[in-house]
């Protein structure tokens, strides 16, 4: 067998695992606002008004926290959300609130790291390809809101995750 083949195999290989690395760059930066700003403006067109910068009662996570039409509370994000953090919202969270988890086009009730892999690495191979607008990410959301808050419940955050939307966000 000749070297030359083998040498066009790797080649490949090598300049194709450098451009999937750069194609899956995370793109949400937590440090600079990106994943922030891409919430609250998701939030804005969907009709929730920034009301502050808060925190989880009793923990020292940060929130955003938004006036919400038909709402008696405001709506909480948690963002950046890992589930680490998980054990302290439970306890801080208020009778009767409505606690989502939202990963792209993802939403659970109750936290579910083996589900956020299996769909976080979905996402890592279609992003990897070129076949998702979709920025695969270690955060995801979590949405508290009040009981019969039906204004949170109809909100699309999968923009959060948009590669577009979110370059966008950083342009501004």
């Amino acid at each position: 067998m000749r070297a030359w083949p083998l040498h066009v195999v790797f080649a490949t290989i090598l300049v194709g695992s450098l451009a999937a690395k750069e194609r899956a760059a995370d793109v949400l930066d937590v440090d600079n606002g990106t994943l922030q700003t891409a919430v609250t403006r998701v939030a804005r067109s969907q009709g929730l008004d920034l009301r502050e910068d808060a925190t989880i009662t009793g923990t020292r996570l940060p929130a955003l926290a938004f006036e919400a039409p038909g709402c008696s509370r405001p709506v909480l994000v948690v963002s950046p959300m890992i589930f680490d953090d998980e054990p302290f919202l439970r306890s801080a969270r208020e009778q009767g609130d409505v606690i989502r988890y939202i990963y792209i086009d993802r939403t659970w009730e109750k936290p579910d790291r083996l589900a956020l892999f299996v769909v976080r690495m979905k996402y890592a191979a279609l992003a990897t390809l070129g076949l998702t607008r979709y920025v695969p990410s270690g955060y995801l959301l979590l949405v508290d809101s009040p009981s019969r808050c039906k204004a949170a419940d109809g909100i699309d955050w999968r923009d959060v995750w948009n590669r577009d939307y979110v370059t966008a966000t950083r342009l501004r």
